[in-house]
């Protein structure tokens, strides 16, 4: 799977290692680190990164400078500790988001969101082939391709894969905006299938397998237009 690849500029040790730790739970970078302003100039001119994260103050220097210094970088998402300094960063076009120190698994996923403008909801980050959804106070990946269907659960969701289920932070509502349209539809209220997954119909039920899957009649038209492909 092809990672991209993230530069934590930081210069507390604590910081790196806990942001790293809730970099690889994603399991969707290649991490690398500079610990101080000559570290983190060196990276910048010698690679290139789909993703920075900058720490303001770093010993007697400014991150900040690093972003006058190198104008075209990609996404950069501001740590500090102190929120003042979130002011400053306001009109710098390359620094999407401000985080205040400790990181939380939260604020990290949403700052993401908005540095890579993916699909946003409030606990999941969408991908080409897989996404990343809350699950209690945890975070779990789900393969597009093992993903069955989604049932809803109140203001939740059941996401069906590999044979179990799984209680998402997510109504179903908020999934069907996320997943992507061409390997997901909304067939009922209650209901997202995966296309690909699909082994019969009629004219009143979806099939994956065993499972029967109604098709709710505001949804006839949705059906419709993928059912042909099937």
């Amino acid at each position: 799977m092809f990672k991209k690849k993230c530069l934590i500029i930081e210069d507390s040790e604590i910081a790196i290692v806990t942001l790293s730790m809730q970099l690889e739970k994603l399991s969707m970078y290649d991490i690398s680190v500079a610990r101080n302003y000559n570290q983190a100039k060196s990276c910048l001119s010698n690679d290139t990164y789909d993703l920075i994260f900058l720490d303001i103050k770093l010993h007697e220097s400014s991150g900040l400078d690093l972003v006058s210094e190198f104008p075209k970088l990609p996404p950069v998402i501001v740590t500090s500790s102190n929120v003042e300094f979130a002011i400053d960063t306001y009109e710098i076009n390359s620094v999407m988001d401000f985080i205040k120190k400790p990181v939380t698994e939260d604020r990290l996923i949403k700052a993401i969101d908005k540095a890579l403008n993916r699909q946003k909801t409030s606990n999941s980050i969408v991908e080409n082939n897989f996404v990343f959804i809350k699950t209690g106070r945890h975070v779990m990946k789900f393969d597009f391709e093992k993903l069955d269907y989604i049932n809803a659960y109140g203001i939740y969701s059941k996401i069906y894969s590999d044979n179990k289920s799984t209680i998402v932070n997510e109504s179903i509502a908020t999934l069907e905006e996320a997943l992507p349209n061409q390997i997901f539809r909304r067939v009922h209220k209650s209901y997202i299938i995966n296309i690909k997954k699909v082994t019969g119909y009629d004219h009143k039920n979806i099939f994956i397998n065993e499972v029967v899957i109604p098709i709710g009649f505001s949804y006839k038209k949705n059906v419709s237009e993928f059912i042909q492909f099937i």
